[in-house]
C-alpha cells in the first residue's frame, strides 16, 4: 500500500451468510478509490440460481423476479476478477465479503484473489473509539454521508468508499507518537488492515522534520493527551440585569426558535424558580413535580436553575441513567448556553473507577496478557486520549466484563495519588473534582449522590438538589444500603494476597520487591497483619454461627436455608462479639496505613521496576482493594450500634448441610427516610423531586414514606401530559376462560403466554417488548417458544438467555422486527422511541416477592403500625412499576402502539380495580378474549398506515 494504491471498495448482498449451505451472491457493487477520490463505480445484480429467502427480500428489496434476468456469477466472474485484481480490497466487515467472493470465484473455476484486503469496521473502532455503533448506516449518519438505501450493495459500497477516505485522512492526522504506539501494541486486525497504519507510519518516518503536535494536544510522560483548561476564561457570567423570564412571552425570547412553548413546561419552570428565588421573604419547600414524558422535563428544570445558581452555590442534578446525564451535558445545557445572555458551566461527576489512571495505563501499555482483545482496546485508548477531556472510561462503551484490561487501569481514588507521580498534574479524577468546584451544574447518578454525600456536605454553601427519575432514587438508596458477605470469600482473598507475598514466582509481589529492604519489611508486616485478620474473621464467624444459626429454626428455600435475625438477638450478638470486632477494626486500620506506605515506597522506586513488574504490583493492589471492600462490608454488618440495628434488617443464609463456611450475612436498610434525611437532604437546600411516574395514587402515603419527606411540608404538582393517548394507543385487557385456574408462574399459564405472544406477533409483526416479573419465567417462556418452532422463524431475544439487558437492547434496536422478553430494568430503564417499540405485552404484573427476608421485615413493621403491607407497600409499588412499564410505549407525541396485559389478576382480583383506577391512564381500554383483542389491534395499526 502506498500513495498510488487503488482501493476497490466492495459490498455484496447474498442469499445468506453460510457458504456451507450453498448461499450465493445476489448483488455486487464496487467503488474504485485512488488519489483520495472516488474514480469509478460498478454495480450488477447476480442471479443466484436458487430462491432468495423472504427475509433477504425484505432486507434488501431485491426480489426473485428482479433476479430472473440478471447474469449468473460465472457470467460476470471474469469482469469482477479483472476489476479487483491488483487493487486493495476494502469492505465494511471484510472477513465476510472477501472470503465469500473468493469462494464464489473458486466455485466457477477461478483462483482466489491474491490481493491485500482491509476492513473499515475495525478501522472505525480504533479511530472513532467513542461511538456506540459501527453499523455502516450509523457511521454514515455521523459523518453526514448520504446513504439512502442501506443493505443494497451500490449504496453500501459508495458509503463505505466515502467512509474510507475519511478514515485514511484521520490516520494521517494521528500524532506520530500515538501511531507508533498503536503499532507497538500490535492489535489483531482483519486481513491486512494493520498495514494501513504501517504505511502511514512509514510516511511519517520519511519526513525531513518530525510532525509537530497541534495546539490542542500535548505530550505527557510519553502519552499524547488533549489539553484541558479548568474554567472558561471567556465565560460570560450572569449579571444583576439578567432577570428570570417569568412570562411565556419572555421565555419565547430566550428559548430556541425550534422549541414550541409548552404550558406544562412553563408551569414547571416557574414553580422551581419561585420556590428558591426569594429566601428572605419565604423559605423554600421540598417539592415533588410529576412531569409526564414529552413535556420537556429536562429543560423545565435546567432553565430556572440557570438563573438561581452561582459559582458558590451550584445545583446538583441526580439521575439514574447515563443517557439522561449525557443528554443534559451534551444537549440541554449547550442549547441553553446558545440562547441565554450568560453562560452556565457543567460537569458530570462519577465514582473513581469510571476514570482512567494514566500512570497504570502507561506502565501496562506494552505488557502482554492472554487476551487477544487487550491490544485492540489499548489502540482504542491511545486514540481516545487525544480526544477526551474527562478521562471517563464510559465514553468508550466497552464491555468491562469482556475486557479485563480495563479493570487494571481504573482509578482507585485520589487517596492513592502521589504528587511525585509523572501524571499527577494531568490526572483526570483530580481535574474533574477541581472542575466541580467551579461548575454551576454538577450532574451525578443516584448511586454517586448516596455514596458521596459527604463531598457535598463539605461545600461552603448548601447547593440546590434536583432528583430526576425519583422512583429509582428511593430504590437506589435501598440497594446501596444492602450488604452481603460470605466471610469464606474474604478469607480466600487474604490467602491469595499472602501467596503473592510468600510464594516465589516472577509475577508475585514478593519476588518483584525482593531486592528492596524497606518494601520487604512492609510486606512482612502486612503478611503478619493479614494472618491475624484471617484468624479473627474465622473466630467471629464461628461465634455468630453458634449464636444465630445453630439450634435455630431456619426457613428452607430451594437452594439454601435462611433466617431473619430478630433485632434483640442482633444487638446481643454484636455486644458479645465486640472485643473481637474492635481487634479486627484495629488491624484493618494498621493494614490501611501499611498499604499507603507501601504505595508511596513503590512510587519512590518506580524506576527500578519493569513494565512487567508493574503488572504484578497493580494486581497485588487490586487484590488489596477487593479485600478492603469485602472487609468493609463485613464490618458494616457486624460492627454497628443499636440505632443502626433498629434501622436495618439482618438475615443469614446457609447451605442445606449447614456448613459454617457457606454462611452468608445479609443486611438491608429498613428506614430509608432516616438515612436520607440525615445524610442526603441535610446537605442541600430543600430538594426538588421530579420524574414521569412518581405517585401510585393521589391519596397514597407510599412515596412520601419511601423518600422520607413530610407530606404536610411538601409542595406537590402533577403536571398534565400533552400527548393524545386516545389517538396514539390501545390498551387490551385479555380475558380467558381459564384465568382463575392457573398461578401466573405455573407452566400452564406460561404456555398460555407463549401461545398469545405467537398469536399477537404472528398477526402483526412489529417491534415487541414482553415484560415479565422474573428471569426464570422468561427462560421458561422462551423454551416454550423454541419448542413450538416459533424462534426458528422469528427473531426473539430473552434476557438471561441471550445476555444482559444492555446487550440485548442493542440487538433489539438494530434488528426489526423483533421480540424482546425482559424483566427488571426493562420496566423502567429503557427508551425505545418511535418505531423501535410498537407493541408492549405485560405477561406478569410486577409484584415483589413477599418471602424475601428484606420484604418480610418491612411488612412486619407495617403490621406493627396497624397497616396491611399489601395495600400500603406492595400494591402502590406494583402500580408504579406498571405505570412505568406502560410508559415505555409512548416516548414522543409521534409514537403509537398497543399494550396487551395478559395477567388476569387485574380483572379477577379485588385489588385489580384499585390498580386500574390509579394508572392515570387515558388510553382507550378494550377488554375481551385474545382473538377479539388481536382483531382490534389489526384495525388500530391499519388506521396508522
Amino acid at each position: 500500500m502506498n500513495s498510488k494504491t487503488t482501493f476497490a471498495v466492495v459490498d455484496i448482498e447474498t442469499t445468506g451468510t453460510d457458504l456451507a449451505a450453498d448461499d450465493r451472491t445476489i448483488q455486487f457493487s464496487c467503488c474504485l478509490v485512488s488519489d483520495n477520490k472516488i474514480t469509478d463505480t460498478f454495480v450488477t445484480d447476480i442471479n443466484p440460481q436458487r430462491e432468495v429467502p423472504n427475509r433477504i427480500v425484505q432486507l434488501t428489496g431485491i426480489t426473485n423476479d428482479r433476479l430472473t434476468h440478471a447474469p449468473t456469477f460465472d457470467q460476470v466472474a471474469a469482469k469482477l476478477y479483472g476489476l479487483l485484481n491488483e487493487t486493495v480490497f476494502v469492505a465494511h466487515n471484510v472477513n465476510f465479503d472477501f472470503p465469500f467472493l473468493n469462494a464464489e470465484f473458486q466455485r466457477v473455476g477461478y483462483p482466489e484473489l491474491q490481493i491485500e484486503a482491509i476492513d473499515t469496521v475495525t478501522m472505525s473502532q480504533i479511530l472513532l473509539p467513542t461511538l456506540s455503533s459501527y453499523r455502516l448506516q450509523d457511521l454514515s449518519a455521523y459523518f453526514n454521508i448520504e446513504h439512502d438505501h442501506p443493505h443494497t450493495a451500490d449504496s453500501d459500497a459508495l458509503a463505505t468508499a466515502k467512509l474510507l477516505l475519511i478514515l485514511l485522512r484521520q490516520i494521517e492526522e494521528l500524532p506520530s507518537t500515538t501511531l507508533q504506539q498503536i503499532l507497538n501494541v500490535s492489535p489483531s486486525l482483519p486481513q491486512d488492515t494493520l498495514k494501513v497504519f504501517l504505511n502511514a507510519n512509514e510516511v511519517n518516518q520519511k519526513q525531513a522534520h518530525v510532525k509537530k503536535l497541534p495546539g490542542h494536544l500535548k505530550l505527557s510522560s510519553g502519552l499524547v493527551i488533549r489539553r484541558r483548561e479548568l474554567g472558561n476564561d471567556k465565560q460570560q457570567l450572569r449579571s444583576a440585569n439578567d432577570r428570570y423570564p417569568k412570562t411565556k412571552k419572555a421565555k419565547a425570547k430566550i428559548l430556541p426558535d425550534q422549541l414550541e412553548s409548552r404550558l406544562e413546561q412553563n408551569k414547571m419552570m416557574n414553580l422551581i424558580y419561585n420556590n428558591y428565588a426569594d429566601p428572605q421573604h419565604h423559605d423554600a419547600k421540598t417539592m415533588v413535580i410529576e412531569a409526564p414524558t414529552g413535556i420537556g422535563k429536562s429543560l423545565g428544570y435546567c432553565l430556572p436553575f440557570s438563573y438561581l445558581v452561582s459559582q458558590q452555590k451550584p445545583v446538583v442534578i441526580s439521575t439514574s441513567t447515563t443517557y439522561l446525564q449525557f443528554q443534559l451535558q451534551n444537549q440541554t445545557i449547550p442549547m441553553l448556553n446558545q440562547e441565554l445572555p450568560f453562560e452556565i458551566s457543567s460537569i458530570i461527576l462519577k465514582g473513581a473507577r469510571h476514570y482512567i489512571d494514566l500512570y497504570k495505563f502507561k506502565n501496562l501499555l506494552f505488557v502482554p496478557d492472554n487476551s487477544h482483545q487487550t491490544p485492540f482496546v489499548k489502540a482504542q485508548i491511545l486514540v481516545w486520549l487525544t480526544m477526551t477531556t474527562t478521562g471517563d472510561l464510559d465514553e468508550l462503551h466497552l464491555n468491562v466484563d469482556q475486557t479485563p484490561f480495563v479493570w487494571k487501569i481504573q482509578h482507585t481514588g485520589v487517596r492513592w495519588l502521589d504528587p511525585s507521580e509523572p501524571f499527577y498534574e494531568d490526572d483526570f479524577l483530580r481535574y474533574n473534582l477541581k472542575r466541580a468546584k467551579l461548575a454551576d451544574f454538577i450532574i451525578v447518578n443516584h448511586t454517586y449522590l448516596i455514596k458521596n454525600w459527604q463531598y457535598f456536605k463539605e461545600l461552603p454553601v448548601k447547593p440546590y438538589l434536583l432528583i430526576d427519575e425519583t422512583q429509582q432514587f428511593a430504590e437506589t438508596a435501598i440497594k446501596n444500603n444492602q450488604e452481603k458477605i460470605n466471610p469464606l470469600s474474604l478469607i480466600t482473598i487474604i490467602n491469595k494476597i499472602l501467596a503473592s507475598i510468600n510464594q516465589n514466582h516472577e509475577d508475585n509481589i514478593g519476588s518483584i520487591i525482593a531486592n528492596n529492604a524497606i518494601l520487604g519489611r512492609l510486606t512482612d508486616e502486612l503478611a503478619d497483619k493479614l494472618t491475624t485478620t484471617k484468624n479473627l474473621i474465622h473466630q467471629i464467624m464461628t461465634t455468630i454461627f453458634s449464636q444465630v444459626v445453630a439450634h435455630k429454626k431456619l426457613h428452607r428455600n430451594v437452594d439454601f436455608f435462611e433466617r431473619l435475625i430478630p433485632i434483640t438477638e442482633m444487638k446481643d450478638s454484636t455486644k458479645a462479639n465486640q472485643g473481637m470486632i474492635q481487634q479486627l477494626r484495629h488491624v484493618k486500620d494498621q493494614i490501611d496505613d501499611l498499604l499507603v506506605e507501601l504505595n508511596r515506597e513503590v512510587d519512590n522506586n518506580a524506576n527500578s521496576f519493569t513494565n512487567q513488574d508493574f503488572l504484578g504490583i497493580y494486581s497485588f493492589f487490586e487484590n488489596y482493594n477487593h479485600f478492603n471492600d469485602r472487609l468493609r462490608q463485613l464490618l458494616g454488618i457486624i460492627d454497628v450500634d443499636d440505632q443502626s440495628i433498629e434501622q436495618h434488617v439482618t438475615w443469614v443464609t446457609i447451605n442445606h448441610v449447614k456448613d459454617v463456611n457457606s454462611l452468608t450475612l445479609n443486611r438491608g436498610i429498613l428506614k430509608t427516610e432516616d438515612y436520607l434525611t440525615e445524610h442526603i437532604y441535610s446537605s442541600f437546600e430543600p430538594t426538588t423531586f421530579t420524574g414521569a411516574t412518581i405517585f401510585s395514587s393521589r391519596r397514597s402515603q407510599f412515596i412520601y414514606d419511601l423518600l422520607g419527606i413530610d407530606r404536610q411540608k411538601t409542595a406537590v404538582k402533577r403536571l398534565k401530559s400533552d400527548f393524545n393517548p386516545a389517538n396514539q394507543a390501545r390498551l387490551y385487557l385479555v380475558t380467558d376462560e381459564s384465568d382463575a385456574k392457573f398461578a401466573t408462574n405455573s407452566d400452564a399459564y406460561l404456555q398460555q403466554v407463549a401461545t398469545n405472544i405467537e398469536a399477537i406477533y404472528g398477526q402483526v409483526p412489529r417491534q415487541t417488548l414482553v415484560l415479565f416479573n422474573s428471569l426464570n419465567a422468561i427462560e421458561r417462556t422462551y423454551r416454550l417458544l423454541q419448542e413450538s418452532g416459533f424462534t426458528a422463524n422469528h427473531f426473539v431475544l430473552a434476557q438471561g438467555v441471550h445476555g444482559t439487558a444492555t446487550k440485548i437492547s442493542k440487538q433489539f434496536i438494530h434488528h426489526e422486527p423483533a421480540i424482546l422478553l425482559g424483566a427488571n430494568t426493562f420496566w423502567q430503564g429503557v427508551d425505545f422511541p418511535h418505531h423501535l417499540l410498537e407493541n408492549l405485552i405485560v405477561a406478569q404484573l410486577p409484584f415483589d416477592t413477599p418471602a424475601d427476608p428484606y420484604n418480610h421485615a418491612r411488612y412486619s413493621i407495617e403490621r406493627s403500625k396497624g397497616k396491611n403491607p399489601f395495600y400500603s407497600i406492595t400494591l402502590p409499588k406494583t402500580t408504579l412499576r406498571l405505570r412505568q412499564g406502560m410508559g415505555r410505549l409512548l416516548r414522543t407525541r409521534d409514537d403509537y402502539g398497543t399494550i396487551f396485559i395478559l395477567d388476569p389478576r387485574l380483572l379477577t382480583k379485588r385489588y385489580g380495580s384499585i390498580v386500574l383506577a390509579n394508572l392515570r391512564n387515558e388510553i382507550p381500554i378494550v377488554q375481551g378474549d385474545i382473538n377479539h383483542c388481536i382483531a382490534d389491534m389489526v384495525k388500530f395499526f391499519e388506521s396508522k398506515a
